[in-house]
């Protein structure tokens, strides 16, 4: 751990526990399964996509997803606990990991692709252990905010320059090939965990060599 300075964390299926099938489930019993036809996390369709790089509002979005079911009535409040259905978890032990990196003088971040209606269900889960996200992270990047999203290098063109962090000394984790790809290219060094993988043993002693 020596060499790395910074460790920037994907959110979904990194830190987040998700189940994309939960928010398919909530939007059929919408009334609504031609929106959950559409939910891909990897591959979002282009509205989702839309929304993503900050491109439409929320209240936009909705109304594209009520046109396509061909439900009028459906609130945006509806809407948007049904997309925050596939946030399953924030494992504490993943909170007091990444303290343990802070207390150790790492600089820890966020770079994920996202918009507000998880982040609004992901925050509060961040509380678990009782701070609030922005008590775990130097900064919290989202590709809504930042107006790019992974895999393309703008984003993390944008997040090297706001925050004066040197890819040689930084550590990504992402659980998408695509983006760890990006991340590579650009000289970061890369990890991408299994499935509800607890990863904190990149962080031991004579780690080094899984993310070279």
């Amino acid at each position: 751990m020596s060499s790395i300075r910074n460790v920037i964390f994907d959110l979904g299926g990194v830190l987040v526990d998700i189940d994309i099938e939960r928010c398919r489930s909530a939007f059929r019993a919408l009334g609504m399964p031609e929106v959950a036809q559409i939910i891909d996390a990897s591959h979002p369709a282009e509205m989702l996509g839309q929304l993503e790089r900050g491109d439409i509002p929320v209240h936009e979005a909705c109304e594209a997803m009520r046109r396509l079911s061909g439900r009028p009535e459906i609130t945006d409040e509806q809407i948007a606990a049904a997309y925050g259905a596939f946030i399953v978890d924030v494992p504490v032990a993943k909170l007091r990991m990444i303290d343990d990196l802070r207390r150790q003088g790492v600089r820890t971040y966020v770079l994920s692709n996202n918009n507000p209606m998880p982040m609004q269900v992901i925050r509060r889960m961040f509380a678990a252990d009782g701070h609030p996200m922005e008590h775990y992270f130097d900064r919290i990047y989202l590709s809504y905010e930042l107006r790019e999203l992974k895999p393309s290098a703008a984003i993390f063109d944008k997040m090297i320059a706001d925050s004066g962090m040197r890819p040689e000394e930084s550590l990504f984790i992402d659980d998408s090939e695509r983006n760890l790809a990006t991340a590579r290219e650009l000289g970061f060094g890369v990890y991408c965990p299994a499935p509800g993988e607890e990863f904190a043993h990149l962080f031991s002693a004579g780690s080094a060599e899984l993310f070279e």
